[in-house]
């Protein structure tokens, strides 16, 4: 695949290029080079870390409109996030960028394609959850917002357990969560089978696999992480498993 040089309107050189490089850069211009390229700080920032937020920038603009409207609570999500991952003072002007995205109409199979061709799983899977928290952050989940985050896991090669999980993990933090479900096992699994599937989310999931993604993608891992680590220890008491 051809790699884009003048991704965002020039030079930022990165993999993820086609349909995602020319929507952003259709939408903001020369603008963004300097500002995806540097921190608050100056420093450089690493090309995994672009590829997650440009990522998100262009999947959370499907989601935020997918029910016919863009609600103030979702919108205060967005720059909420912004202001974690780029400092108060660029918050603004990130903001700025990604309004002016969601005015685009990206053709979401060629975007999650190219997602999907140059990030690792355990990245697309963070991209998913951070959907469900931004589709949560006006108190719930509609269906047409559940229905896109559902195309969009699909394309960008989830799996059904993944998805639910996701969806779990995410709801308002009264509902209970099933430690089943967590793990993604049914209540007939053997003790043998708990601790299997448990082995097998520590590899998929375990923030060591999102280092150089960016500070607060791995600190939302490491919840996620917490989470299964929970639903597996609340198994192992019930159980008695040692």
């Amino acid at each position: 695949m051809k790699r884009w040089t003048t991704w965002l309107g020039g030079g930022l050189g990165w993999a993820l290029g086609g349909p995602l490089g020319a929507l952003l850069g259709a939408a903001v211009g020369n603008a963004l080079t300097d500002f995806w390229t540097r921190d608050e700080r100056g420093a450089a920032v690493s090309p995994s870390e672009r590829d997650f937020h440009a990522s998100l920038l262009v999947l959370a603009s499907m989601v935020i409109k997918a029910d016919g409207k863009v609600d103030d609570r979702e919108l205060n999500f967005v720059r909420d996030q912004f202001r974690q991952w780029f400092g108060v003072e660029r918050a603004n002007e990130a903001f700025s960028f990604f309004k002016k995205v969601v005015q685009e109409q990206p053709a979401l199979t060629s975007v999650c394609a190219e997602v999907r061709s140059h990030m690792s799983l355990q990245g697309r899977i963070q991209i998913v959850g951070f959907l469900f928290a931004l589709a949560y952050a006006d108190g719930s989940l509609q269906p047409s917002e559940r229905a896109v985050i559902a195309r969009i896991a699909q394309y960008l090669g989830l799996n059904q357990h993944d998805f639910s999980r996701q969806e779990l993990l995410h709801r308002p933090a009264e509902k209970r969560r099933d430690p089943y479900e967590v793990l993604g096992i049914s209540p007939s699994a053997t003790d043998a089978e708990v601790k299997s599937a448990y082995r097998k989310l520590v590899k998929k999931y375990h923030p060591d696999a999102l280092q150089g993604m960016g500070d607060d993608v791995v600190k939302e891992a490491e919840a996620t992480f917490r989470q299964i680590q929970g639903a597996y220890e609340e198994l192992c008491g019930a159980r008695g498993i040692k």
